[in-house]
């Protein structure tokens, strides 16, 4: 009598773990204000930056949180000295202002934040930071998608007669190793 109970007891929990896998699975592929940005999860990021430091190489990794509700990143700086742990931070939904957001922080723990708007298969983010001689500006970043495994990466710096680029990268998806 009690084996069987125990039988029971233990095909239940297994059941029960069953469903709220699957039930955790739906969650994270059903329709969310994130999932536009789907597409950049898995693998790595490469982009060949040597043309702004010799030998350098940009890594970003994104993956989704664990409850599927937001998309974590990393941004790496790796040359033949080692790998710079830069940029750590998110995409996320904020209900409030009804759109997508993102914040991150660098390795000198400064914390940039703004506004992520999509349209089709272009990403631009708006945000205020130091650009390249420190000083603060309105700088966006335009992600456009070229394929599921290709995105040209551009930052601009506000000017009075419109955007500056200040730098753009070609990134490619590799698989993780």
């Amino acid at each position: 009598m009690r084996k069987a109970i125990a039988a029971a007891a233990t095909a239940m929990l297994a059941g029960a773990a069953l469903l709220a896998g699957q039930a955790s699975t739906a969650k994270a592929t059903e329709q969310r204000p994130i999932t536009p940005l789907a597409w950049l999860v898995g693998g790595v990021w490469t982009a060949d930056a040597s043309k702004m430091a010799p030998g350098l190489k940009i890594e970003t990794r994104y993956s989704w949180s664990d409850n599927g509700a937001y998309i974590r990143f990393t941004t790496h700086f790796v040359n033949e000295k080692g790998t710079m742990k830069n940029y750590d931070g998110q995409f996320y939904w904020d209900a409030e202002p009804a759109g997508l957001r993102v914040w991150y922080m660098d390795a000198r723990n400064h914390i940039t934040q703004g506004p992520v708007e999509v349209e089709g298969d272009l990403m631009q983010i708006a945000f205020r930071a130091e650009d390249f001689q420190g000083k603060m500006a309105d700088l966006r970043v335009q992600v456009a998608r070229k394929t599921n495994d290709h995105y040209t990466w551009t930052l601009e710096e506000k000017q009075p007669a419109g955007w500056d680029q200040l730098a753009s990268l070609e990134y490619l998806r590799m698989p993780e190793k």
